[in-house]
């Protein structure tokens, strides 16, 4: 059941038409001023869900702190309606239920990692300007007071459903140094998939994920700080900028009014779609509000229809639920053809794969091995060239000493071979 509530009091919603107004025939009848007679109208659904428009053209309706545009908008259990200052609080029945303990609570550690976190965060935010919107559905919520709380408690100002989503889950709260979010669940509150260890001071454009839900947060950019006029060299250094956020993909338009142009994707999650409160703006009639959503999970680009009007289709088939997207696919919102071209997986070879090993091996032992090879045999040529002369000089003297001596002996032997002949034949 479906339902509004205010200060105690129910007003039920059933299917059809359910006028909010001063006038004592509408079903919500509110006698404040400010309120027109026919103020807002509720229309109920036969699945349940409950939509809302203004009545009237001039009616002022805020959903969450953002004012009601023309279009019908759906309300989401625990939506806030707000008409003149009176804000009533929308309740889906089917929601509500009891937190699931999915793991044991990690208690927080040192707060001195909590502040390590929120050091290595992004850009920092000034404490004005808060607002966080929903990558699911594109609603957006103002950070008007002191904090904004996270919950599957229908009290709560942004309302969570989900089994592992804590009645109390986190808040936003407003510091000196910025917005901080602070973790107060069963299950766990993260920020860039990197779970809240108690508290984090969050920074522009973070990604904040409640159970299944996930949120973008902005905040007005904090003031620069003061030049430091002691060091004279110092003064005068112009400010070193912040560096730009790492390009993750891009998308390059090949048809509509944006052709040849490219969306870029800087956060591991972007919401696609019309509408300007999008990540990735395609401003075409075949686009829906919100049509798709993409995200990167443990490396991998995946991509989500969000029950858009017209489809999302990769290479000609249309998306149901999700799809893993590859480099150079096409990827079709509505009649917007789209090249998808991530820049991620090619960054992460550069900083450590197989082309670096490559260029460590390079200057490395095993190429100075073979050089020194060469040398050695380059050595023993000459020697035996230089030797060669030396032989052919002495062979001639030895030849004639030794042919000497061997004539010498012969006769010498001769003489005595006759000598004993002789004396033999004579005795």
């Amino acid at each position: 059941m479906a339902l509004l509530e205010m200060g105690g009091r129910k007003y039920t919603i059933p299917a059809g038409d359910v006028f909010l107004g001063s006038d004592p025939a509408c079903a919500i009848h509110l006698t404040v001023a400010g309120v027109l007679p026919r103020h807002a109208r509720l229309k109920g659904m036969p699945d349940g869900q409950v939509v809302i428009t203004k009545a009237v053209p001039e009616a002022d309706v805020l959903i969450n702190g953002v004012r009601l545009g023309a279009e019908p908008t759906p309300l989401l259990h625990g939506d806030k309606v707000e008409v003149a200052g009176q804000e009533l609080t929308f309740v889906d029945e089917r929601r509500s239920g009891s937190t699931q303990y999915v793991q044991a609570m990690n208690l927080p550690e040192a707060m001195a990692k909590a502040q390590a976190d929120a050091k290595s965060a992004g850009k920092a935010t000034a404490n004005t300007g808060g607002r966080v919107v929903s990558l699911t559905d594109g609603r957006e919520y103002a950070i008007a007071g002191s904090s904004l709380v996270f919950g599957r408690d229908a009290t709560c100002d942004v309302v969570v459903s989900g089994k592992d989503v804590s009645r109390r889950h986190a808040e936003i709260v407003q510091t000196p140094k910025g917005y901080l979010v602070v973790d107060s669940s069963t299950n766990g509150t993260f920020v860039n998939e990197v779970r809240v260890e108690g508290q984090r001071l969050l920074a522009r454009a973070d990604v904040i994920r409640i159970g299944d839900e996930n949120f973008r947060f902005y905040a007005d950019a904090a003031a620069p700080a003061a030049p430091n006029p002691k060091p004279g060299p110092t003064a005068s250094t112009p400010p070193v900028a912040p560096p730009a956020p790492a390009v993750l993909a891009n998308f390059l338009v090949r048809s509509g009014a944006l052709k040849g142009q490219r969306l870029v994707v800087k956060t591991p999650v972007a919401n696609i779609g019309r509408a300007d409160y999008n990540d990735l703006v395609i401003s075409d009639e075949s686009v829906s509000t919100t049509h798709a959503k993409l995200q990167r999970r443990e490396g991998v680009w995946v991509l989500v229809d969000l029950d858009s009007t017209n489809g999302t289709f990769v290479d000609g088939e249309r998306v149901k639920g999700e799809s893993p997207l590859g480099p150079g696919v096409t990827v079709r919102f509505g009649d917007i053809s789209l090249l998808f071209e991530p820049t991620d997986d090619s960054a992460r070879v550069a900083k450590g794969g197989g082309t670096r090993m490559m260029e460590v091996m390079k200057p490395g032992a095993p190429p100075p091995g073979p050089k020194p090879a060469p040398p050695p045999a380059a050595k023993p040529a000459p020697a035996p060239a230089p030797a060669k002369p030396k032989p052919k000089t002495r062979p001639p003297v030895v030849a004639e000493k030794k042919k000497g001596k061997g004539c010498g002996g012969s006769a010498a032997v001769l003489v005595l071979a006759l000598i004993a002949v002789v004396y033999w034949v004579l005795i």
